[in-house]
């Protein structure tokens, strides 16, 4: 089994390849970003046509923000895609929203992002509707089950209650025909969207696991004071490894060997930032541990060039340590 983390910009993108098997997760910006004009970047669809994928056995959204919902749209359109899970399966269009929102997303960054986020989620629901994808809209689980046989997951994340009060205020803010109402609920509903973002584990046979959290930056406490909580070999710190995208209760709970944060080079929205890899140092460094630290947008620094390119994925394997993946194509 492989475990990629690709750079996408500013986003997330994960990849697990296990024979004739492919689990994605979130699928970063839309092909047409710029972010993919940055040397070392590479789109979800071009990276699973690299490494020769048929079809993907399950997508996963952790969320609709842009940065991690809207590459997922390419990749639709272009594999068969058999099952698709997402933290909220909203039915209601955003269409009317989007309109609203369009014009004051030049100069208000998160609502652009947010808007985008939106516009690519339906397309990408239309898109799995007509190639007659099984969507299921995922809460936390108890317990791991079987991907496919030798990987198993376990879910973390909102519970039933939560999902449906959420499901509720998505619909009413695309129902709203008052503009500046409609603008405050969006504006309500972004600000909780990564409380409300799926977290999963995965774990091979042998019992190698790692831990990739979405977004979700809070409520780990909580999770992480049961007794079942699943240490894991690789944890990827949530939002980007912001300054609180490192929960300490997280951190301790998984006891890693490495750590990834999912960043562009520029560390955009202070992503990536001194403080969290100043604590993951300090972390491993207690421990006896070798520094095995990586962000996606810089793994250049820790991996050089081969032949000229930069690589475009860190690769995790069971039983081995963090390596490169070098992109064939020019990007």
């Amino acid at each position: 089994m492989e475990l990629y983390f690709l750079s996408v910009g500013y986003g997330e993108a994960m990849v697990v390849l296990d024979g004739g098997h492919c689990l994605l997760i979130d699928g970063g910006p839309g092909v047409d970003d710029v972010a993919y004009t940055q040397p070392g970047t590479i789109p979800a669809v071009t990276f699973l046509k690299e490494k020769q994928v048929e079809r993907i056995d399950c997508m996963i959204c952790t969320h609709v923000h842009n940065d991690h919902v809207s590459g997922l749209l390419e990749v639709a359109r272009q594999f068969p895609v058999d099952t698709f899970w997402c933290n909220c399966l909203h039915a209601d269009s955003p269409a009317a929203a989007v309109r609203t929102a369009e014009p004051v997303c030049d100069h208000d960054l998160s609502m652009r992002l947010f808007t985008e986020g939106l516009r690519h989620w339906e397309a990408l629901v239309a898109c799995l509707h007509a190639q007659g994808t099984t969507m299921i809209e995922r809460t936390a689980t108890d317990d791991f089950e079987p991907l496919w046989d030798g990987l198993s997951i376990r879910l973390f994340g909102m519970d039933k209650t939560r999902m449906e009060e959420r499901r509720r205020r998505f619909a009413e803010f695309c129902a709203e025909t008052d503009p500046e109402r409609q603008l405050t609920q969006m504006r309500a509903f972004d600000s909780t969207e990564n409380q409300c973002s799926l977290a999963c584990c995965l774990q091979t046979a042998d019992g190698w696991k790692a831990f990739l959290t979405g977004d979700l930056c809070s409520g780990w406490d909580e999770r992480c004071a049961k007794d079942d909580f699943p240490r894991a070999q690789v944890l990827k710190l949530t939002h980007h490894g912001q300054k609180d995208g490192m929960p300490q209760s997280l951190v301790d709970a998984c006891d890693p060997e490495i750590f990834v944060m999912c960043a562009d080079a520029d560390r955009t929205f202070n992503s990536a930032c001194d403080a969290v890899c100043l604590r993951a140092q300090e972390y491993l460094n207690a421990r006896n541990r070798a520094t095995q630290i990586y962000t996606t947008g810089l793994l250049e620094n820790a991996f050089g060039t081969q032949n000229d390119r930069i690589p475009c994925a860190l690769r995790c394997c069971p039983g081995a340590a963090a390596d490169a993946y070098f992109s064939e194509g020019s990007l």
